[in-house]
């Protein structure tokens, strides 16, 4: 059964305090709300957030193809999943379309949407561990953050190196390196984040000096492109790497055909959909690659989902990147599951179990009805 209506709405979360990365300070996540609706009155939900610095489409880009979909989708020319797939030009909007038909087919199903998205697997996880993302230009902004992330119940934490122009010094770093572990403990698990910063030789020397600070991994310390760099550093690495912005497009097949990285950070909304994550998951399990679900500090919807895929290929030992809903000052509705101690619990609403508040909604609507 197709939709009978469609509405797109334009959203703008803005963060609590900008967010420092190697490609730029993030300081709101703009994007657009996804609403499918049946002839019973059944609803889905999908959100596209772009990030274009992180590798997506722009907002823009992003729109013109929601907008095409949802016109052959709800007037009579119904768009199969799996023609939705592998649309790289626009991975947001395919995210979020299909996120929405996932979630209104698990509403129709009366089951959560990690129940739909497990199928033949094992039953999904009730609940995820999650890592915080901790922030701070200083030595004493981390410290401040991370003991926020600590009252929290977080007990695994994330930072991200080379932040701004003025803090690109590897001294710099290991102060904040150093001023995150002070704070956490010996046993607490810290990962950091370069994003893209460094060339080869100096993200070598960059694990060599950041190894003593007993790091679970690097993401993505060299540019994307630079598979060679990056298997060179997964192989001999002081610390070992994961690939983040080299798995979008059609660097996530380069990258496993070349093993570039044992470990891969995975944003369902940067890839692509939710069939291309579910096969990624399915592969990363045949072949002993280490994965982990993360979001791009998405809007409840995109955590969501991205939480049901968690749970459905679910790893008891992983700690996932999805503890970010605390960085928005404004979100989409309400947390799709509770937090406590660490964990997030999946809760058994049908779907997504989402209900929007689109106070942050603005009024660039753009619906159709059959």
């Amino acid at each position: 059964m197709s939709p009978r209506r469609a509405v797109v709405r334009r959203f703008e979360l803005p963060l609590h305090q900008p967010l420092a990365t190697a490609h730029g300070p993030i300081e709101r996540r703009e994007g657009y709300l996804v609403e499918l609706t049946d002839d019973d009155g059944q609803r889905g939900y999908g959100e596209a957030t772009p990030l274009p610095g992180f590798g997506t489409e722009d907002r823009a880009t992003c729109r013109t193809a929601l907008v095409a979909a949802i016109e052959s989708f709800v007037l009579g020319q119904p768009i199969e999943q799996a023609s939705l797939e592998g649309v790289d030009a626009s991975p947001c909007a395919t995210f979020a379309m299909t996120t929405a038909m996932e979630d209104l087919e698990a509403r129709r199903e009366g089951v959560p949407l990690a129940v739909r998205l497990a199928r033949d697997l094992d039953p999904p996880a009730t609940s995820i561990a999650s890592q915080a993302l901790v922030g701070g230009e200083t030595a004493g902004d981390v410290r401040e953050s991370s003991q926020r992330a600590i009252e929290l119940g977080f007990r695994v934490f994330k930072l991200k190196l080379a932040v701004s122009p003025d803090a690109r010094e590897l001294a710099t770093d290991i102060e904040r390196v150093e001023a995150l572990r002070e704070a956490v403990g010996p046993d607490a698990r810290i990962r950091l984040d370069a994003n893209e910063a460094w060339a080869l030789k100096e993200a070598d020397q960059a694990l060599r000096a950041l190894a003593r600070f007993d790091i679970d991994y690097v993401e993505q310390p060299v540019a994307a492109g630079d598979l060679a760099g990056l298997k060179s550093l997964s192989l001999n690495g002081a610390i070992p790497v994961a690939a983040d912005e080299a798995l979008l497009g059609a660097g996530l097949t380069t990258c496993l055909e070349q093993r570039a990285a044992k470990i891969l950070i995975v944003k369902p909304a940067a890839l692509g959909g939710l069939g291309r994550a579910q096969a990624l998951a399915i592969r990363c399990r045949d072949e002993g690659l280490r994965l982990v679900w993360s979001t791009m500090i998405d809007g409840a919807v995109g955590r969501g989902a991205a939480f049901a895929l968690a749970a459905a290929f679910d790893d008891p030992e992983e700690v996932h990147g999805l503890g970010t809903a605390r960085l928005l000052a404004l979100d989409l509705g309400e947390e799709t599951s509770g937090f406590e101690g660490g964990r997030f619990a999946l809760r058994a609403e049908c779907g997504l179990g989402f209900v929007p508040e689109l106070e942050s909604a603005s009024s660039d609507v753009f619906e159709v009805s059959s």
